[in-house]
């Protein structure tokens, strides 16, 4: 089965967004937080789009703002406040992924922070490789590029919820950086480094 990475046009999104459509402005803050679809990374802009999209209560951006929060990431730390919107979304999260099932390409964005949850052990998840694997796997067959690129450089690559795979691990990371996700690119930078490095002991 071929895996198609979906691509979104920014200045599209930011106008659906901009008109309330919650969906885009999580994908908007998310390509500034992690340097998707086109753009830089800019910690201070996808704050400030994860706040537009939790102030119309969407759950995607409510955790995307609790990440940020948990991490520093364009915020002062607060593991405390994190918390706190972790919990808030979660129930809304599971909610929206039933609402969704009929629409696997849009749900794959509620199931992909779903899977950090499990991954992360965020809010009162227990942390569980194995069910965070299984929801980015889907995830990525639907195409989510977040999820393929983890797929490669964290779950089959570490063997962290799954057997460790290094050939579907270089198959993931290379499909990502295909479509130039600049963090496959260095991932896979670093890989092809490390084996030379290997084969030179």
């Amino acid at each position: 089965m071929e895996i198609k990475p979906m691509l979104f046009n920014i200045e599209e999104l930011i106008e659906k967004a901009n008109d309330g459509d919650k969906l885009s402005c999580y994908i908007v803050a998310r390509s500034y937080d992690s340097a998707e679809n086109g753009l830089s990374q800019d910690l201070t802009k996808a704050v400030e789009w994860y706040r537009k999209g939790a102030e119309m209560n969407d759950p995607k951006c409510i955790y995307g703002l609790a990440a940020c929060y948990q991490f520093g990431d364009g915020v002062e730390q607060n593991k405390d406040k994190a918390y706190q919107l972790f919990v808030n979304a979660y129930d809304k999260l599971i909610q929206e992924i039933e609402e969704e099932k009929e629409s696997p390409k849009v749900q794959a964005f509620s199931k992909f922070c779903l899977g950090a949850y499990y991954y992360f052990g965020f809010g009162d998840v227990e942390k569980d490789y194995k069910t965070a694997f299984q929801l980015i796997n889907e995830c990525a067959i639907q195409g989510h590029l977040a999820a393929i690129y983890d797929l490669g450089a964290n779950f089959y690559r570490e063997g962290r919820g799954t057997e460790q795979n290094l050939e579907l691990a270089d198959y993931y990371l290379e499909l990502a950086a295909s479509v130039e996700l600049p963090r496959a690119i260095k991932k896979l930078e670093d890989v092809q480094n490390s084996n030379e490095k290997g084969a030179r002991k």
